[in-house]
Protein backbone atom coordinates (compact mmCIF):
# COMPACT_ATOMS: atom_id res chain seq x y z
CA UNK A 1 0.00 0.00 0.00
CA UNK A 2 2.96 1.98 0.78
CA UNK A 3 4.12 2.20 -2.77
CA UNK A 4 0.70 3.26 -4.41
CA UNK A 5 0.76 5.90 -2.01
CA UNK A 6 4.38 6.87 -3.05
CA UNK A 7 3.19 6.38 -6.53
CA UNK A 8 0.24 8.52 -6.36
CA UNK A 9 2.02 11.12 -4.01
CA UNK A 10 5.06 11.62 -6.52
CA UNK A 11 6.02 14.47 -8.96
CA UNK A 12 5.88 12.38 -11.59
CA UNK A 13 1.61 11.45 -11.13
CA UNK A 14 0.78 15.06 -10.67
CA UNK A 15 2.39 16.21 -14.00
CA UNK A 16 0.45 13.27 -15.48
CA UNK A 17 -2.31 14.60 -13.85
CA UNK A 18 -1.95 18.42 -14.95
CA UNK A 19 -0.81 17.51 -18.26
CA UNK A 20 -3.90 15.29 -18.95
CA UNK A 21 -5.92 18.34 -17.63
CA UNK A 22 -3.65 21.38 -19.51
CA UNK A 23 -4.67 18.85 -23.04
CA UNK A 24 -8.17 18.39 -22.16
CA UNK A 25 -8.75 21.69 -21.59
CA UNK A 26 -6.43 23.07 -24.67
CA UNK A 27 -8.05 20.68 -26.98
CA UNK A 28 -12.05 21.98 -25.39
CA UNK A 29 -11.07 25.17 -26.74
CA UNK A 30 -9.10 24.46 -29.91
CA UNK A 31 -12.00 22.51 -31.07
CA UNK A 32 -14.67 25.09 -30.14
CA UNK A 33 -12.11 28.40 -31.70
CA UNK A 34 -12.08 25.73 -34.88
CA UNK A 35 -15.33 25.25 -35.26
CA UNK A 36 -16.79 28.91 -34.36
CA UNK A 37 -14.30 30.04 -37.31
CA UNK A 38 -15.39 27.47 -39.50
CA UNK A 39 -19.07 28.16 -39.03
CA UNK A 40 -18.52 32.27 -39.33
CA UNK A 41 -16.23 31.85 -42.23
CA UNK A 42 -18.61 29.66 -44.10
CA UNK A 43 -21.64 31.37 -43.35
CA UNK A 44 -20.98 34.44 -42.48
CA UNK A 45 -17.90 35.57 -45.19
CA UNK A 46 -19.19 32.75 -47.52
CA UNK A 47 -15.86 31.36 -47.59
CA UNK A 48 -14.10 27.82 -46.56
CA UNK A 49 -11.16 27.32 -44.50
CA UNK A 50 -9.71 24.17 -46.50
CA UNK A 51 -8.47 21.07 -44.53
CA UNK A 52 -9.97 22.33 -40.67
CA UNK A 53 -12.25 19.62 -41.01
CA UNK A 54 -8.46 17.51 -40.94
CA UNK A 55 -7.09 19.64 -37.96
CA UNK A 56 -10.31 19.05 -35.92
CA UNK A 57 -10.64 15.56 -36.11
CA UNK A 58 -7.02 15.31 -34.59
CA UNK A 59 -7.99 17.54 -31.86
CA UNK A 60 -10.86 15.79 -30.79
CA UNK A 61 -9.25 12.61 -31.08
CA UNK A 62 -6.52 13.97 -28.68
CA UNK A 63 -9.78 15.70 -26.36
CA UNK A 64 -11.90 12.14 -26.63
CA UNK A 65 -8.62 9.93 -25.79
CA UNK A 66 -7.60 11.99 -22.76
CA UNK A 67 -11.16 12.38 -21.61
CA UNK A 68 -11.30 8.81 -21.64
CA UNK A 69 -7.86 8.04 -20.07
CA UNK A 70 -9.00 10.75 -17.03
CA UNK A 71 -11.97 9.13 -16.49
CA UNK A 72 -10.36 6.09 -15.65
CA UNK A 73 -8.28 8.16 -13.40
CA UNK A 74 -11.39 9.33 -11.19
CA UNK A 75 -13.24 6.52 -12.01
CA UNK A 76 -15.98 8.49 -13.62
CA UNK A 77 -16.26 5.84 -16.75
CA UNK A 78 -19.78 4.50 -17.56
CA UNK A 79 -20.16 1.13 -16.34
CA UNK A 80 -22.94 -1.32 -15.28
CA UNK A 81 -23.85 -1.92 -11.50
CA UNK A 82 -26.72 -3.70 -11.60
CA UNK A 83 -25.35 -7.19 -10.12
CA UNK A 84 -23.30 -5.79 -7.21
CA UNK A 85 -26.46 -4.55 -5.64
CA UNK A 86 -27.60 -7.78 -5.61
CA UNK A 87 -24.44 -9.35 -4.09
CA UNK A 88 -23.24 -9.48 -0.19
CA UNK A 89 -20.28 -6.93 0.77
CA UNK A 90 -18.00 -9.66 0.42
CA UNK A 91 -19.34 -10.38 -3.31
CA UNK A 92 -19.33 -6.83 -4.38
CA UNK A 93 -15.49 -6.40 -3.23
CA UNK A 94 -14.58 -9.09 -4.99
CA UNK A 95 -16.61 -8.59 -8.16
CA UNK A 96 -14.92 -5.04 -7.82
CA UNK A 97 -11.27 -6.41 -7.90
CA UNK A 98 -12.35 -8.52 -10.50
CA UNK A 99 -13.27 -6.03 -13.03
CA UNK A 100 -10.45 -3.93 -11.97
CA UNK A 101 -8.24 -7.11 -13.05
CA UNK A 102 -10.17 -7.36 -16.16
CA UNK A 103 -10.25 -3.59 -17.19
CA UNK A 104 -6.17 -3.64 -16.48
CA UNK A 105 -5.72 -6.69 -19.01
CA UNK A 106 -8.07 -4.99 -21.42
CA UNK A 107 -6.41 -1.65 -20.74
CA UNK A 108 -3.02 -3.15 -21.72
CA UNK A 109 -3.86 -5.07 -24.13
CA UNK A 110 -4.83 -1.98 -26.18
CA UNK A 111 -1.94 -0.46 -25.30
CA UNK A 112 -0.19 -2.93 -27.30
CA UNK A 113 -2.27 -3.03 -30.28
CA UNK A 114 -1.72 1.07 -30.20
CA UNK A 115 2.05 0.52 -30.13
CA UNK A 116 1.61 -1.41 -33.23
CA UNK A 117 -0.82 0.59 -34.70
CA UNK A 118 1.53 3.82 -34.49
CA UNK A 119 4.79 1.85 -35.30
CA UNK A 120 2.89 0.99 -38.35
CA UNK A 121 2.06 4.31 -39.07
CA UNK A 122 5.38 5.57 -38.63
CA UNK A 123 7.02 2.86 -40.91
CA UNK A 124 4.63 3.20 -44.14
CA UNK A 125 3.80 7.34 -43.06
CA UNK A 126 0.19 7.64 -44.44
CA UNK A 127 -0.71 11.45 -44.88
CA UNK A 128 -4.79 13.02 -44.46
CA UNK A 129 -5.92 13.87 -48.00
CA UNK A 130 -6.08 17.23 -47.65
CA UNK A 131 -3.28 18.81 -45.83
CA UNK A 132 -0.72 15.82 -45.72
CA UNK A 133 -0.88 15.51 -42.19
CA UNK A 134 0.93 12.42 -41.14
CA UNK A 135 -1.73 9.96 -39.67
CA UNK A 136 0.36 9.24 -36.57
CA UNK A 137 -0.35 12.39 -34.92
CA UNK A 138 -4.06 11.46 -34.49
CA UNK A 139 -3.15 7.99 -33.87
CA UNK A 140 -0.37 8.77 -31.00
CA UNK A 141 -3.87 10.02 -29.14
CA UNK A 142 -5.18 6.54 -28.78
CA UNK A 143 -1.64 5.31 -27.34
CA UNK A 144 -1.18 8.10 -24.94
CA UNK A 145 -4.81 7.28 -23.93
CA UNK A 146 -4.19 3.44 -23.59
CA UNK A 147 -1.34 4.02 -21.72
CA UNK A 148 -2.53 6.30 -19.44
CA UNK A 149 -5.96 4.03 -18.61
CA UNK A 150 -3.53 1.37 -18.48
CA UNK A 151 -1.22 2.66 -15.85
CA UNK A 152 -4.40 4.07 -13.74
CA UNK A 153 -5.75 0.70 -14.12
CA UNK A 154 -3.30 -1.14 -12.65
CA UNK A 155 -2.79 1.27 -10.33
CA UNK A 156 -6.94 1.22 -8.83
CA UNK A 157 -5.91 -2.84 -9.31
CA UNK A 158 -3.64 -2.93 -6.71
CA UNK A 159 -5.02 -0.26 -4.20
CA UNK A 160 -8.52 -2.34 -4.79
CA UNK A 161 -6.81 -6.05 -4.27
CA UNK A 162 -4.72 -4.66 -0.86
CA UNK A 163 -7.83 -2.94 0.43
CA UNK A 164 -9.59 -6.01 0.11
CA UNK A 165 -6.63 -8.13 1.60
CA UNK A 166 -6.30 -5.89 4.24
CA UNK A 167 -10.31 -5.69 5.11
CA UNK A 168 -10.31 -9.73 4.98
CA UNK A 169 -7.84 -9.90 7.05
CA UNK A 170 -9.28 -7.69 9.44
CA UNK A 171 -12.43 -9.71 9.24
CA UNK A 172 -10.78 -13.16 10.43
CA UNK A 173 -8.69 -12.22 13.37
Amino acid sequence: MRILDAVKNSLTWKFILWLQRALLVLSSLFVVLIMCVTVLLRYVFKSDLFGMEEIVVIAAFWLYFMGSSYGVYDQSHVKADIIPQLLPPRGRAILAVFMDLVMAVLCILFTVWAIDMVLYSIEWMPRTTGLRIPVFISQSSVLAGYALMSFYAVVHFFDGLFSFLSGAQEGTS
